[in-house]
């Protein structure tokens, strides 16, 4: 084979050679881009991994309602770099912020908006409503002119006779003899009885009394002997015993405390106004503590129960009357002495403050009606004789027992609020407290408030003339709305029942100096209140100070008007009972007959419950099918066959449970014989409530309005319904129109409203 030949062998063999190590070059090639490949894919899922748990844990750490994170968004991230370097703790709530260079690719993780609290709404009312014209009656204003003559006046506790008036009170023929004073106290051990201790020498122009007399009457006759006039005079006198008393309490007071202030307080409540009757019937005096005197108004004020004790008890002691009949013991039907020492005029006593109280009646106060008073005087300055004496003058009375004379009754508690303010008022270092509760004009009907618009106008005007409340606050409420009357059977008189008036008046430099606590009660005009609320108000003006307040809780009953309410708070929270809770919306629905007479009975059964009778009707055993919006099928009885007369009704309302056996104090055997059974008349009324604050939405609520026979009486009540069960009346059932000479065999308060009695 010559040099440039190949041999076919050995080229066969290269040829094999070559395509193997090609094969080998594209397999090793291969495995590099797989094992590569793999390496890639361990990386990426180990980063990956990595965000995911961080992803988690910050889904977890958080609200679930609140932040969301889609998975394409958590992919994303996974192509961010210096990922190890995210925290892997985050804050509750938070989820927790990555370096600044990464937030600035990051996508945006939108957070929802917190659910906003639901917040107490009081139903909006007009109160010039059109539609109330037919139901409201305007009388002019109060007029004593044609009364029986007041011809003594008092200047400088110097007892004068007014000659000008004299042709008043006397008849043809006969002429003007004297007059002559006497001394009013309380008999010994009663609130109700009175007597003359002391009788003046007679005067035919004047007469000067004794530094000590605080309780005066004077009685003029003609030359027949003859009484011709009677004035009353109950007055503010300095008591040196009492005095050094109250100057040691209060010099120990302030030296062991160093309150910031040391300020009077006037309390003035009026009987039976909603603030929507207020601004009706009394827009000057409305007017002039708003423009004139710059009261703060609350706009949200609930009542707390239905008559005057049980509301003005807890603006006085914090407490309700179920809460002093458990724990005090104390017995409703005798002295008010019993918890005489848990009143904030108790509280103010020791520390030196002078105290008072004037009540306009001798028989339908809080602490009078169906009760026997105060045994002892629960005050300094307490003129309880002065208005027995004067209320059971049928000389001076006349027809209109709101005069007293020819002067308007209720001017007699202005003027001795005058009288405190001049005395008192003017220097810091002599402190009052007082309180006066004004029934006469507006109890019966809320319609004769406007007749004592101009009365309490002018004591306002005179109050401010006196010059002496740079040191004073003065609270200006109500007990509770209209309880009667045809306004209280309107839907506007369902919301005013509930919602009585406040208004507070500060001295002019008490905002410049305080102006927190001001800005802290301005937000809170518009959240909800009670009586309970006002309680602890006074306490804070009473034990001054002026440091940081933290905001109320929602576990709290009351709270200092002073510190923040919760936007938030329910009636449940704030004490007020749901039956008497205006934060809701009244409605009304169609219903069927059937569901509207169920209702009715479940009012009719409790209310018979109450004066010992059982069931009324089998119409109350009774409830609607579930299957069935229109048919009626027989099911569970509202009080159980077996229900002992000694606990005979039963409510789902723990308020009412706790306090019906305090309240049921007869048998319900002597119950029986004393009160007739009612029969249902009629239900007048159903509306339903909407309650966003409602804990449970699984019943329906009604408020009900029955009429039953004998006595015509209007009951109203609230009854949750739930459709296959029976309706259960929440909290306390109320009369809404008048039962005056119906209930005479009853002595108990509550229970009278209820019984007919059988003649």
């Amino acid at each position: 084979m010559s040099r440039g030949q190949t041999s076919p062998t050995l080229s066969g063999k290269s040829t094999a050679a070559q395509s193997k190590s090609y094969t080998n070059y594209k397999v090793t090639l291969f495995l590099s881009l797989l094992v590569w490949a793999a390496l890639v894919c361990l990386y990426f899922y180990g980063e990956s991994y990595k965000v995911l748990r961080y992803v988690q844990k910050s889904i977890t750490d958080t609200s679930p309602s609140t932040h969301h994170l889609s998975y394409s968004s958590a992919l994303n991230v996974t192509r961010l770099k210096s990922l190890n370097s995210l925290p892997d703790n985050t804050t509750a709530g938070k989820v927790a912020k990555p370096p600044a260079r990464v937030m600035a690719t990051a996508p945006r993780v939108k957070q929802a908006p917190k659910a906003r609290p639901y917040e107490c709404i009081f139903p909006a009312t007009d109160p010039f409503d059109p539609q109330l014209k037919s139901v409201l009656k305007v009388y002019p204003p109060l007029n004593c002119s044609k009364h029986t003559a007041n011809i003594v006046y008092l200047e400088n506790f110097v007892a004068k006779v007014n000659h000008s008036k004299l042709s008043l009170v006397l008849s043809d023929g006969y002429n003007f003899s004297h007059c002559w004073c006497k001394e009013i106290k309380c008999k010994d051990g009663s609130d109700k009885a009175f007597e003359y201790t002391w009788t003046s020498e007679t005067f035919t122009e004047s007469f000067g009394l004794q530094p000590w007399q605080e309780n005066i009457m004077t009685e003029c006759f003609d030359t027949r002997k003859r009484a011709i006039s009677r004035s009353y005079f109950p007055l503010i006198r300095i008591k040196n015993e009492t005095e050094r008393f109250l100057k040691k309490n209060y010099q120990k007071y302030t030296a062991h405390n160093s309150p910031l202030e040391t300020l009077s307080i006037l309390v003035l409540g009026i009987d039976g106004m909603s603030k929507q009757h207020f601004e009706r019937a009394m827009p000057k005096t409305r007017n002039f503590l708003l423009e004139k005197m710059g009261a703060i108004e609350l706009y949200k004020y609930n009542k707390l129960a239905f008559e005057t004790f049980p509301n003005v008890l807890p603006l006085l002691t914090g407490h309700t009357p179920e809460e002093f009949y458990k724990d005090w013991h104390y017995n409703r039907t005798e002295f008010v002495d019993q918890i005489n020492e848990a009143f904030i005029w108790t509280d103010a006593r020791k520390i030196g403050y002078r105290t008072g109280m004037m009540l306009d009646t001798y028989d339908l106060t809080a602490f009078h009606y169906q009760k026997k008073g105060f045994k002892q005087s629960p005050v300094d300055y307490y003129q309880r004789q002065t208005v027995i004496a004067s209320s059971r003058d049928k000389l001076m009375r006349g027809n209109d027992s709101n005069c007293a004379g020819d002067i308007p009754e209720v001017t007699q508690i202005h003027d001795y609020w005058l009288q405190m303010a001049r005395t008192f008022g003017k220097d810091r270092t002599t402190p009052f407290f007082a309180y006066s509760f004004a029934v006469r004009i507006t109890h019966d009907d809320c319609m004769l408030a406007y007749k004592g618009d101009d009365v309490y106008h002018k004591f306002l005007q005179d109050l401010v003339a006196t010059d002496s409340l740079d040191n004073t606050v003065i609270v200006w409420f109500s007990d509770h709305g209209p309880r009667f009357g045809p306004i209280r059977e309107t839907y506007h008189g369902r919301i005013e029942t509930s919602t009585p008036y406040i208004f507070f008046v500060f001295p002019p430099w008490f905002e410049r100096k305080y102006p927190k606590l001001i800005s802290t009660l301005k937000i809170n005009q518009n959240r909800l209140s009670s009586h309970f609320d006002t309680y602890e108000t006074l306490r804070d003006l009473l034990y001054f100070k002026a440091g940081e307040k933290t905001g109320g809780k929602l576990s709290e009953r009351g709270i200092s008007l002073f510190r923040e309410i919760p936007k938030e708070r329910t009636c449940q929270q704030a004490g007020i009972p749901g039956e008497f809770c205006v934060c809701g919306r009244l409605s009304k629905r169609k219903l069927t007959n059937q569901l509207q007479n169920l209702l009715g009975m479940a009012l009719l059964d409790s209310i018979n419950s109450f004066i010992g009778h059982r069931n009324s009707s089998t119409l109350s055993s009774f409830v609607l099918s579930k299957n069935s919006k229109h048919t009626i099928n027989k099911g569970k009885r509202l009080l159980p066959a077996n229900t002992s007369d000694s606990n005979v009704h039963q409510s789902s309302s723990d308020i009412l449970s706790d306090s019906t056996s305090s309240k049921s104090r007869l048998p319900s055997e002597q119950l029986r014989k004393k009160c007739s059974p009612l029969t249902l008349l009629a239900v007048e009324r159903v509306y339903h409530v909407t309650n966003d604050q409602l804990q449970s939405l699984k019943a329906k609520t009604y408020r009900v309005t029955i009429k039953t026979t004998p006595g015509f009486g209007l009951f109203e009540g609230l009854v949750n319904y739930k459709r296959g069960e029976s309706g259960h009346v929440m909290g306390d059932i109320v009369r809404i129109n008048l039962y005056r000479g119906q209930a005479e065999c009853v002595q108990d308060p509550w229970l009278r409203q209820f019984c007919f009695c059988v003649k």
